[in-house]
């Protein structure tokens, strides 16, 4: 149907060419430009298909130019036969006198059944090439987020050896505990080192574990809230996300502080958009708000990866907010599209 859409301007200026002839009726006018332009227009597969065998070169050629010159030839030789053939039929006679009626417009046949092989291949060539564009930029795009999803791994992996280096110093009991919760972690890690989404629930049970290794650290010093709107937990979420939120929130907020504080995680439904946030009550940046900003040494390298990642998932429409609450604390927040698992 496609196909047939592009080649209708044609056939519509085909018929109207040849009711300015004397005598003609649309019936034969219209039987005409059919057989023009649909022959053309099987033709323009065959010229599609060549030059998906024959592609662009990287650099242009005798030889590139001599093949084109060839095959436009071949297209306008049997389209030509093909209205010659037509016409003889419509009004009863041979191909060879039909042929010699038409010699004075032979030539501008076949003139623009090479144009019309140029036009084709043109067009045939800017789609082969934007659809390569496209492909080289999906595989770039699947590159960056697989570069960025294995950069995310060494870095949570560093910051828990770290916790588990104060615990086994202060506590060997909790950090035995802390090494079998490392596991479950690295678990979750490795089973989906592939996905770039993951349902909120196994988000948030991941999130969970780790926020119970830091409570074994932090003990009373860390109060965990959480409000999660059950509408929003088959929502998909690139994975790390609300760990990397929580952990930015327990390291750089509650660890400085030496009377600890709250991490409040919740998640709601905004029209068609999902909004993830962890406030806490932490040490803030003392700055004004910053939506992507730099948020001073708040905003550490997985928040950094954080924003990439969203960006390369989801372009402009996933977003991170970071802000300085009134109280002192800290809100980041995320916002993507809402899609279920």
């Amino acid at each position: 149907m496609r196909i047939a859409l592009a080649w209708a301007p044609f056939w519509l200026l085909w018929v109207l060419l040849c009711l300015s002839y004397p005598g003609a009726t649309f019936g034969s006018a219209a039987l005409a430009a059919t057989a023009a332009v649909g022959t053309a227009a099987l033709l323009a597969l065959a010229a599609w298909r060549f030059t998906g065998r024959y592609g662009w070169p990287e650099e242009l050629g005798l030889g590139f130019y001599g093949i084109h010159l060839l095959m436009a030839s071949a297209f306008a030789m049997v389209w030509l036969v093909v209205l010659l053939g037509a016409e003889s039929i419509r009004m009863d006679h041979g191909l060879w006198e039909t042929a010699v009626a038409w010699k004075r417009v032979l030539g501008w046949y076949f003139v623009l059944g090479v144009s019309l092989y140029g036009l084709v291949t043109f067009f045939s060539y800017t789609v082969r090439t934007g659809a390569r564009l496209r492909e080289q930029e999906r595989l770039a795009a699947e590159a960056r987020l697989a570069s960025l999803r294995n950069q995310l791994n060494p870095h949570f992996l560093f910051n828990s050896l770290h916790s588990l280096s104060v615990l086994v110093r202060r506590d060997q009991a909790a950090a035995q505990v802390a090494i079998e919760q490392l596991g479950d972690m690295l678990r979750y890690t490795l089973s989906e080192s592939e996905a770039d989404e993951v349902p909120l629930s196994e988000e948030w049970r991941f999130t969970r574990t780790y926020l119970a290794l830091e409570q074994i650290r932090f003990g009373d010093r860390l109060v965990v809230e959480d409000q999660f709107a059950p509408s929003t937990m088959s929502c998909l979420v690139p994975s790390f996300t609300l760990q990397i939120l929580t952990e930015n929130a327990v390291r750089h907020g509650i660890g400085p502080r030496t009377s600890g504080g709250a991490v409040q995680l919740r998640s709601q439904l905004d029209g068609e958009r999902l909004v993830l946030e962890v406030v806490d009550t932490g040490v803030g940046v003392g700055s004004s708000p910053t939506n992507g900003g730099n948020g001073g040494s708040r905003r550490g390298r997985g928040l950094k990866l954080l924003q990439e990642r969203l960006t390369a998932l989801y372009g402009a429409a996933g977003q991170l907010e970071t802000r300085t609450t009134p109280n002192g604390g800290f809100t980041a927040s995320v916002s993507l599209p809402a899609r279920q698992a």
